[in-house]
């Protein structure tokens, strides 16, 4: 996918449970990233990820990343991304038996801002999903950027990434996006297409201060 990105998986002993990898980026930047279909597994990485994020949540300045994939043929989620910081969860919701109530609270709590890029079908495709979640406080960066830099709203991730974080050259292939995404055994091209879209979207989010949206348009 781009040279200056890489993919390393690490052994588990149930790679039907959970997988693991790390993501290099740009050589300086490494995601930590979590796949799993189990709920106990997504409980577990929330626990974890919260307490080191406890500032800004009591603050209301938590960002998350926020994405979905999809089958081009289906008009539900698929899959759900989440990024805080280096931490990413890619919880596969096609083959999920539920979704924990820790989840269902994280991502209905107004207090966290969600943000991504080309977001506005996401929202619809969780609720669609066989677990029917519903997600509040989604941002897209497209309006934070055009409210408050003029930016144009036709802008892509790729051109976004490039504009505000100084990332040249990030690609997204579509022919990974368009694939097939409630395969179990998603490949780590996939893992890694869907773990550094959530990833950018915290990073952008986190340099536009997206938690004061709405409140930026006054700026």
């Amino acid at each position: 996918m781009n040279d200056h990105i890489t993919i390393e998986p690490h052994h588990s002993q149930n790679p039907q449970r959970i997988r693991t990898f790390t993501i290099h980026f740009f050589h300086s930047h490494h995601i930590h990233v979590t796949l799993t279909s189990t709920p106990a597994v997504v409980r577990g990485w929330l626990h974890k990820v919260h307490p080191l994020f406890v500032t800004h949540i009591h603050s209301r300045r938590l960002v998350v990343g926020l994405g979905v994939q999809w089958n081009p043929y289906s008009a539900s989620a698929a899959t759900l991304q989440l990024c805080i910081g280096h931490r990413c969860l890619v919880f596969q919701l096609f083959h999920a038996p539920r979704v924990p109530r820790f989840l269902r609270r994280f991502l209905s709590n107004t207090d966290n801002t969600f943000v991504g890029v080309w977001n506005h079908r996401d929202k619809d495709m969780l609720l669609n999903s066989r677990h029917e979640l519903s997600v509040s406080n989604l941002v897209d960066v497209r309006d934070v950027v055009a409210a408050t830099k003029g930016w144009s709203r036709s802008l892509s991730m790729e051109e976004l990434t490039g504009r505000i974080l100084g990332f040249k050259d990030v690609e997204k292939p579509e022919r990974v996006g368009r694939s097939a995404w409630d395969n179990y055994w998603l490949s780590e091209e996939q893992v890694q297409y869907a773990s550094v879209d959530a990833y950018l979207s915290f990073s952008m989010g986190k340099a536009l201060n997206v938690w004061k949206w709405p409140d930026l348009m006054s700026f």
